[in-house]
């Protein structure tokens, strides 16, 4: 008897979703579902309530983490097909981008658990971050529609720098409370690289864990020199 095939959870809103429609509808492996951004995680605990063991989502990190917090701690397995803008969870985790090897993959039997982190609740599958990053991404979102990725990030940065935001916030280690007042803080899943231009990647075959940065003083200067690492 065939295995039933595998649910693929399609984000019509994403950036490669015209593309994937008709590779997966013309994979029999796979059960195509496009939906709404609005209503993946909906469509993910319907196909889990089913009896789903497996889901393939087709969409970028965003999706990908909407879709980890609904599967995360349940035994079920979450298949990727990127479809984003940066694919970092992809990248990260050596998922193939070309479209068939991927879906190779993703029926293939081989799995393996992933770090994840949780903010208030909501799981992270990359970085978090309070501050000034937080700022210039909204910044970069609002510009990028006009002037594109790179054009948008410059302008943000600059922007960001005239006027850094404060915080002061605690933060629990393993030798006790530290106190800041920073700019920024920047915790990512796994190991991250503490030099420029790679500064905040992710070390491949890094140690697992959650890795915190934070900017000492709220000096502009300072977002452009090494943070304190925890």
């Amino acid at each position: 008897m065939c295995p039933a095939p595998i649910p693929a959870i399609l984000n019509s809103r994403g950036g490669t979703a015209a593309a994937a429609v008709p590779i997966l509808a013309a994979d029999d492996r796979f059960e195509l579902h496009e939906v709404e951004p609005a209503e993946l995680q909906d469509a993910i605990r319907a196909v889990v309530a089913s009896g789903a063991r497996r889901v393939l989502v087709c969409g970028g990190d965003g999706s990908i983490a909407s879709a980890a917090a609904v599967v995360v701690n349940t035994g079920v397995a979450l298949a990727v097909l990127p479809g984003g803008t940066l694919n970092h969870f992809a990248r990260d985790h050596g998922i193939p981008f070309d479209p068939a090897e991927a879906l190779d993959t993703a029926a293939g039997e081989a799995t393996r658990p992933v770090d994840v982190g949780f903010v208030n609740g909501r799981l992270f599958l990359n970085t978090s971050s309070v501050g000034a990053y937080v700022s210039f991404v909204r910044i970069r979102e609002r510009l990028e529609r006009w002037l594109g990725y790179r054009s948008a990030s410059a302008i943000a940065a600059l922007r960001l720098l005239m006027r850094l935001p404060g915080h002061s916030l605690a933060i629990e280690l393993e030798d006790g409370i530290q106190h800041y007042h920073t700019a920024l803080v920047f915790i990512g899943v796994g190991e991250r690289d503490l030099a420029m231009p790679l500064l905040g990647s992710r070390v491949q075959g890094g140690r697992g864990g959650l890795h915190a940065l934070v900017v000492s003083g709220r000096a502009p200067a300072r977002i452009l020199v090494a943070p304190d690492p925890r």
